[in-house]
């Protein structure tokens, strides 16, 4: 009964750190189902678990929605875009200006260049109307551009999110010149999938063991995210190795705890392939990167990105009404009318993105009467009451501890 207590305390006192969020949905031209984009912010923020995840509509009513996952056999084909302007700036800068006509909503581009050894630095802006521009990117790079095979390169560019009219890459050319940018396009299907999302907000940290052989990369998002594809850029020429990803973990054995390393994933990486690897996804905020040396020097790395396949949930929406996504821990799995039916791949659905997402607290008008159960007050008497409690379990369990 006394345990039955104590939990009951701890959990009333912990319902303060509910993690709430919201949001808004981008504009709607037409009623009907409409696909809404989880981005990684988002999926972070549910614990990429949309149990947490709610529509309201501007009367705070729930709308029904279900998770949406596009059909294998869609497939991607290269769109071009058209190069609107060419121009090489104070003999410094050549500018790439392309024209997104039909406002999609994109966050790479697919730059086809010809054959060449060189390394080049980039920003990407947009525009609404070609004139007034606003950054996304800058002093990205771009690498390997030699092919054995081929007389031309793909290469994707990334930037976050957005759906403006136009956008511009700008290539440093100081330190050489310039590039042979022969198209710019998208891979894409008929629906307005997004093939893959950058994660950014990253902190890497590269570690060398002469004695071990082994060059460790630890990796550590601001905040947990879903990993689904990793992208090495490296500089060295002749190289095939090892690579592990793992993640530190603990476990109980017996009276004690034990830490060890878990392996999520174990691909080689080789100068003769692009490097880039699609994991089955794992929610980590830390995990390292081990690459086996042997007994060759470390590899020079330029940059690893990281992917997340995109999620989405398909929900009945109507263009007159404004709408709201909220995040709340405490929420429970959603159940409705809609999660009973199947939805084909259709040119029909438009994809809606969540913007102005941020966290936000809870905290009740003025005007509004609380009652003594609502206030900042009771929350802390709780988490005190729950601390006292905790404390007094444990020291009654270390004293039977000691008597045995």
């Amino acid at each position: 009964m006394k345990n039955k207590f104590a939990f009951l305390l701890i959990l009333i006192a912990f319902q303060g750190f509910a993690q709430n969020y919201n949001g808004t949905l981008s504009t709607i031209n037409q009623d009907g189902l409409h696909l809404i984009l989880l981005n990684p912010e988002v999926r972070s923020a549910t614990n990429s678990n949309t149990n947490f995840f709610r529509i309201l509509d501007e009367n705070k009513n729930e709308v029904a929605f279900v998770n949406y996952k596009p059909k294998n056999e869609n497939k991607f084909d290269f769109i071009e875009l058209p190069i609107v302007s060419k121009r090489i700036l104070n003999d410094s800068v050549t500018s790439i200006q392309v024209e997104n006509k039909s406002e999609r909503s994109l966050n790479s581009l697919v730059v086809v260049i010809a054959n060449t050894s060189v390394v080049k630095n980039y920003n990407v802006s947009g525009s609404n109307d070609g004139e007034n521009w606003f950054g996304l990117v800058q002093n990205q790079q771009l690498s390997n551009l030699y092919s054995e095979k081929e007389k031309q390169v793909e290469k994707t560019i990334s930037f976050p999110l957005n759906n403006y009219s136009f956008l511009r890459i700008d290539f440093s050319d100081k330190k050489s010149l310039p590039i042979n940018l022969m198209k710019v396009g998208i891979y894409q299907s008929e629906i307005n999938y997004v093939s893959q999302l950058e994660l950014t907000d990253i902190t890497q940290n590269v570690i060398s063991n002469k004695e071990k052989k082994k060059t460790q990369i630890s990796i550590r998002f601001k905040t947990p995210q879903v990993i689904s594809k990793i992208d090495f850029d490296i500089r060295s020429d002749l190289y095939y190795r090892n690579v592990r990803i793992l993640v530190n973990k603990s476990r109980r054995i017996k009276k004690r705890s034990e830490n060890y390393q878990e392996e999520i994933s174990s691909f080689v990486i080789n100068s003769k392939t692009n490097n880039q690897f699609i994991l089955d996804d794992f929610f980590e905020k830390e995990f390292i990167i081990e690459i086996d040396n042997q007994d060759n020097q470390p590899l020079e790395i330029n940059k690893i990105s990281f992917f997340q396949s995109p999620e989405y949930v398909l929900a009945n929406l109507k263009s007159t009404e404004n709408y709201t996504v909220i995040i709340d821990s405490t929420l429970s799995k959603p159940n409705y009318d809609l999660q009973n039916f199947e939805f084909e791949n259709s040119k029909e659905l438009k994809v809606l993105t969540i913007e102005n997402f941020k966290k936000y607290n809870l905290v009740k008008s003025q005007s509004q009467e609380q009652k003594f159960w609502q206030t900042k007050w009771f929350l802390w008497i709780c988490i005190v009451i729950g601390g006292l409690a905790v404390s007094y379990f444990a020291l009654g369990l270390l004293k039977d501890m000691k008597e045995k």
